[in-house]
C-alpha cells in the first residue's frame, strides 16, 4: 500500500491483442481499484497503432520476436511484484497464455483483474481474481470500417484491408464476428461491392 493507505495498481496491456480504442475504459477500470501508478502497453511499436498516443500510458517496445510482447509483459509483471511496486494488477488481454501469470500472482495474495474480450478463454478468466469484459459496440466498429472505405473511392484490395483499417482505426479482424474480411463484406451486400477472386479480390463501398 502507498503511504496514504491507497492500493497501488499496475495496468499492463498486451497491445498486440487489445485495441487502443479500449485505453480509456481500461484506465477507468484500473482506477476503481486504487491509484494507478504503473501504466504500460507492450508490443512491437509497428504493430500497435494508437497506443503510442494513448494518454498516460507508456508504450514498451517488445521487438519483433514471436510472443515477445507476452514474454516482456510477464517478466516486468514479476519484477513489479518482487519489487513490491503494486498491490493490484490489471492484465489486459484476451490471450490465454497469461493464465499462468495470473495464477502465479493470485496465489501470492495479489488481486489480479483480467480485462479482455468475449473471446478470452475460460482458463484465463478463471485464473484471475476478477474478470472484466471489454467490448466495442459492433455498430461503432461497422461505422469505423465504412469510414475507411468512404475515403478510398477506388476501394481496397483484400490484402490492403487489414493494414489500412488497423492503421486508421486500430481495428483488426479479431474485433468482428466473421472469420475473414471477405466473409465480413459478404455479410453486408447492401454496403460493399466485391469483385475479383483470391488475392485480386477488391472491396469498395456502394
Amino acid at each position: 500500500m502507498s503511504a496514504s493507505g491507497t492500493a497501488r495498481v499496475a495496468l499492463l496491456v498486451d497491445g498486440e491483442n487489445v485495441s487502443s480504442g479500449y485505453a480509456g475504459k481500461l484506465l477507468s477500470e484500473a482506477a476503481q481499484h486504487g491509484c494507478v501508478t504503473i501504466k504500460r502497453v507492450y508490443g512491437n511499436a509497428a504493430r500497435v497503432p494508437g497506443w503510442d498516443a494513448a494518454p498516460g500510458l507508456r508504450l514498451v517496445h517488445a521487438g519483433q520476436g514471436k510472443n515477445a510482447a507476452d514474454l516482456l509483459l510477464t517478466i516486468e509483471a514479476m519484477q513489479i511484484f518482487h519489487d513490491a511496486q503494486a498491490d493490484v494488477f490489471v492484465i489486459a488481454s484476451s490471450d490465454g497464455d497469461f493464465s499462468h501469470l495470473a495464477t502465479h500472482l493470485r496465489e501470492r495474495g495479489v488481486l489480479v483483474i483480467g480485462a479482455g474480450e468475449g473471446k478470452a478463454p475460460e482458463t484465463f478468466r478463471k485464473s484471475c481474481s476478477l474478470w472484466v469484459r471489454i467490448e466495442a459496440k459492433s455498430t461503432e466498429i461497422d461505422k469505423a470500417i465504412a469510414h475507411v472505405f468512404s475515403i478510398m473511392p477506388d476501394g481496397l484490395s483484400i490484402g490492403q484491408v487489414n493494414p489500412e483499417i488497423r492503421k486508421r482505426h486500430a481495428i483488426t479482424l479479431a474485433d468482428v464476428a466473421e472469420k475473414s474480411w471477405r466473409k465480413y463484406f459478404e455479410a453486408r451486400p447492401k454496403l460493399y461491392a466485391i469483385t475479383g477472386a483470391g488475392p485480386q479480390t477488391r472491396i469498395s463501398l456502394l
